[in-house]
């Protein structure tokens, strides 16, 4: 048995390590009486108790836990004793000294391990074969994935630097305070527009911010009816919506103004 297990044991009987004996290969039939009388004839032993008993694993053998009257660290033990009608037994005891002098959290873990190992059955060598393997870190994949994220990071940093907020257009007449007329907004805006060096997805969003209203209805029919527009395509549908149109008087003078086929042939 291994020492961190005579501790823990120890610790749940409430028991002294300096005076303890620990007996293992023990047959599990053999009764105290006979386990007394043995201590008694090898050691000279008439103050002792059995306080616990744990099979091993074979369920045959047993280890024992014997209280003794006086510190074993002032008895002479050797490590087999036992008779011919029982066996050889093998003994174990510690020092005071393998006893940190006060219980840390890991010797309580320790201890709480131990109670528990024991409860099922199990031993500290038991553990690794009930462990499950750690999962193995696939490092490519992990640098494919930074790899990627940097990129997106550097894509969306282009795509801001060249940003202006555009100015907001309703198409409502008479023109909102806060607004301008749409012969100046769509002016400046398709300047701007063009000036950036962004994609035509960063376009048509930043132009679709700005809108308002009747202008905003304007775009989303043209991207409900042409879901691969571009912001030109939205610039187009908003100029047939509030573009400047020709009145009565100013068709009639260009009618007039322009020369008929028969006088440009005469």
């Amino acid at each position: 048995m291994e020492v961190s297990e005579i501790i823990a044991w120890c610790r749940e009987k409430g028991v002294e390590l300096d005076r303890v004996i620990i007996l293992s290969n023990v047959p599990a039939e053999c009764e105290d009486k006979i386990v007394y009388d043995v201590l008694d004839a090898v050691l000279g032993m008439r103050k002792c108790k059995v306080l616990d008993r744990h099979s091993d694993k074979t369920q045959r053998q047993q280890f024992l836990l014997i209280e003794t009257a006086s510190k074993v660290s002032e008895m002479a033990i050797p490590a087999e004793l036992g008779e011919p009608e029982v066996g050889t037994w093998y003994t174990q005891f510690i020092h005071v000294a393998a006893e940190a002098p006060k219980q840390n959290s890991e010797d309580e873990f320790q201890t709480k391990l131990m109670s528990f190992l024991q409860a099922e059955g199990k031993s500290l060598s038991d553990i690794p074969s009930l462990a499950s393997p750690a999962p193995v870190l696939n490092t490519k994949l992990v640098d494919a994935i930074n790899s990627l994220v940097q990129m997106c990071h550097v894509a969306s940093s282009e795509e801001r630097a060249g940003y202006r907020k555009l100015r907001p257009f309703s198409g409502f007449i008479p023109t909102p305070h806060g607004e301008d007329e749409y012969e100046v907004w769509v002016e400046q805006t398709t300047q701007i527009l063009e000036e950036w060096q962004c994609s035509d997805n960063v376009k048509k969003q930043r132009l679709v911010e700005c809108l308002r209203g009747p202008a905003a209805d304007i775009v989303r029919f043209e991207k409900t009816g042409n879901p691969s527009a571009t912001f030109n395509d939205y610039l187009s549908a908003l100029e047939s919506a509030f573009g400047t149109t020709e009145d009565a008087a100013d068709l009639m003078l260009k009618f007039w103004s322009t020369p008929s086929p028969d006088a440009a042939n005469s």
